[in-house]
């Protein structure tokens, strides 16, 4: 039993990782992102890791600075799942929301954009309602004592419902499928267009 579990837990690290790298080579091909930071790269991981109210830790996958137009400068933030099913994200994207209350409450500095990338869609009922609000803030009251510092009594009136507003505006949910990502720009015309973009800035 103790390896079938070890196997299991080795597989969800490598599809994490897979999941990641390509959400990372696709967020780049845009040429509207730069993926700077990819959990666990050593340098990524403070840019990546907040705290939780009790004191634990979380982390996203991985994050960086968009490009051009309006969103030029900011940073994003992604949890990123390489799912051929709807599995449990149902589950994991209400932990990650609640991440997200808490990581824009400490540090708004550093939250302009959060992503979650799946390969599968999930929560289809209420698929249209993902980035809401109201689903910001049951992700809070979800997990109270993590996101809040307090217990589930108190919680009603602790949630800071202009934070649940600034996270929903924040949300970005993206499904990508793998023909999709040929269709993206190819390594060498991106390199060109960095070269530009680092001649025109004077560096």
């Amino acid at each position: 039993m103790g390896t079938l579990i070890s196997m299991s837990g080795e597989l969800l690290h490598s599809k994490g990782e897979e999941g990641a790298r390509r959400a990372k080579h696709w967020l780049d091909a845009t040429t509207r992102a730069n993926a700077r930071w990819v959990n666990p790269n050593p340098t990524a991981i403070p840019k990546l890791t907040f705290e939780w109210a009790q004191g634990s830790t979380f982390s996203y996958d991985l994050g960086g600075i968009l490009i051009g137009g309006d969103l030029d400068g900011q940073e994003f933030l992604v949890e990123s799942k390489f799912y051929q099913t709807d599995g449990d994200q149902g589950t994991l994207y209400v932990e990650y929301l609640a991440k997200c209350y808490r990581a824009y409450v400490t540090r708004p500095d550093r939250c302009d954009n959060f992503m979650w990338i799946t390969w599968h869609p999930f929560s289809l009922k209420k698929w249209a309602k993902l980035c809401s609000e109201g689903e910001v803030r049951s992700a809070v009251l979800a997990y109270p004592e993590k996101a809040l510092g307090c217990e589930v009594e108190e919680a009603a009136s602790q949630v800071d419902d202009e934070a649940c507003k600034a996270v929903a505006e924040r949300l970005w949910l993206i499904l990508l499928s793998e023909r999709q990502e040929n269709l993206v720009i190819s390594k060498k015309h991106l390199g060109w267009i960095r070269e530009r973009e680092t001649a025109e800035e004077g560096f």
